[in-house]
């Protein structure tokens, strides 16, 4: 009796294992399916780590140095570093505090490098081991400046087609939140981010006001707060806003070619300046110096 429950316990475990020796295969086969088709459509896992892995040690520095950079606002200001990174929509993960962080690392970076310059007798050294430090200071914010203005300037240049493509499909019926949801899928760009974050807001419970009045913090563009405020006006109104958008896209066009025009017509006395200052100076030394190897050191030579 006891051998027999010993053989039906036997038998049990070793059932107990196929099963779960073939659960493994099937998880195994499944997993690799996974992995397959998520190859086909986002970046490698592998290197998105590596990615992500510069940058966390980067980060990592920052982070390290951000409390004694908070300290220190030499030509920085923090409330001005957040704003900066608000327009230029917070990129490679930047914080404030990282951003403070990054600019002592600079000046860290910047006074190694001018001193080991200095040491080795480099022209100008002493003038690199002032200077290095404080333009490597300033580099992150400087940076941070340049990329939110790029950025904001992106946003203005994608506004016309913007409102063309919300004008044409509002006129075709569809209602103004799937309208967005529409660009923002088939776009890409600061502008599209910039909706889809407010189009999500919205979609989480935030009053389409408010989150209008969000995006209008997030721009320095004046068209497109002009834009958000005929907006404002329609959501509290109820009035059509097709024809608002095709307008404005309109306009814009015209205010961007009278701009350009403008850009034109300041160009021609830059031209002149140089040309006065630059080209012309140079012809006539060259001219001179023409003149004084054929007079004095071509009869030398001869």
């Amino acid at each position: 009796m006891e051998s027999f429950a010993l053989f039906v316990i036997a038998v049990i475990i070793w059932f107990l294992l196929l099963f779960a020796g073939l659960n493994y295969i099937f998880f195994r086969r499944d997993h690799q399916e996974v992995d397959k088709q998520l190859a086909k459509r986002i970046t490698p896992r592998n290197v998105m780590a590596k990615e992500f892995n510069k940058l966390d040690i980067l980060h990592r520095w920052m982070d390290a140095m951000a409390e004694r950079g908070s300290k220190i606002e030499v030509m920085s200001d923090s409330q001005t570093i957040t704003q900066d990174l608000i327009l230029a929509g917070n990129p490679y993960g930047l914080t404030t505090d990282r951003i403070n962080g990054a600019k002592m690392l600079g000046a860290i970076f910047g006074g190694g490098v001018g001193f080991f310059l200095f040491l080795i007798g480099f022209p100008m050294g002493i003038i690199l081991l002032v200077f290095l430090p404080v333009v490597c200071y300033l580099s992150p914010m400087l940076l941070i400046k340049y990329l939110a203005k790029k950025r904001q300037e992106e946003m203005r240049m994608e506004l016309p087609d913007f409102m063309d493509m919300m004008s044409i499909t509002l006129k075709a019926g569809m209602g103004l939140d799937e309208a967005l949801a529409y660009y923002v899928s088939t776009n890409k760009g600061p502008l599209s981010d910039e909706f889809g974050r407010m189009h999500q807001e919205i979609n989480f419970g935030v009053q389409r006001e408010m989150a209008y009045r969000s995006l209008m913090k997030r721009t320095t563009s004046t068209e497109l707060e002009a834009l958000i405020q005929s907006m404002i006006q329609a959501n509290n109104l109820g009035t059509p806003i097709a024809e608002t958008f095709a307008l404005q896209a309109e306009e814009m066009r015209r205010m961007r070619a009278e701009k350009a025009k403008e850009a034109a017509g300041k160009a021609a006395p830059k031209i002149s300046l140089v040309s006065a200052f630059v080209i012309a100076p140079s012809i006539v030394m060259l001219i001179l110096s023409a003149f004084i190897y054929s007079f004095f050191v071509a009869k030398e030579i001869f």
